[in-house]
């Protein structure tokens, strides 16, 4: 975990370099989750049987009380909107009985938190913040407790967003 800490502060001096820092991004924090026994998948691309073209890439599988979670992580300089949210709820939808992770570095847009709290009606999503797993990190924190803390948020209180600060 202290090694996953310094990786993920290291990262913050990326800036000049968007799509290498989302890449490095995904490691550290599937070997986050890996650290706390949650791993399942890292990123993978599910190509065409066909034209062997990419039609999916997943950045991460966890599974989290029984339930098989896709895994979607975003380092934007600006708030994840529908653009780069949609792609994830598609994927979920295509599976039955899949669920949703969403993290973001810079929150989300309006109508990504509308569309969350709507679709939460089918599917079980919720959106992590980054800042919640640095400081998760800082404090050496349970990993397996916020993220059950943010599932029963969405399932039993409509609420796809809460945010675990402490």
């Amino acid at each position: 975990i202290e090694d996953v800490s310094k990786r993920l502060s290291a990262l913050f001096g990326t800036d000049d370099k968007p799509q290498e820092r989302g890449k490095l991004l995904e490691a550290v924090l599937n070997d986050l989750f890996r650290a706390y026994g949650i791993l399942v998948r890292e990123d993978f691309r599910r190509r065409s049987p066909d034209t062997g073209t990419v039609i999916e890439q997943i950045d991460g599988v966890v599974e989290l009380d029984g339930a098989i979670h896709l895994v979607e992580m975003k380092w934007l300089n600006v708030p994840v909107g529908m653009g780069e949210f949609s792609p994830h709820l598609s994927r979920l939808f295509m599976r039955p009985n899949a669920r949703g992770i969403f993290i973001a570095a810079n929150d989300y847009t309006e109508p990504v938190l509308t569309a969350c709290k709507e679709a939460l009606s089918l599917k079980t999503i919720f959106l992590c913040s980054l800042r919640e797993f640095v400081i998760l990190v800082q404090r050496q924190g349970d990993l397996v407790a916020l993220l059950k803390k943010k599932s029963r948020a969405a399932i039993i209180e409509k609420n796809p967003y809460l945010e675990v600060l402490n």
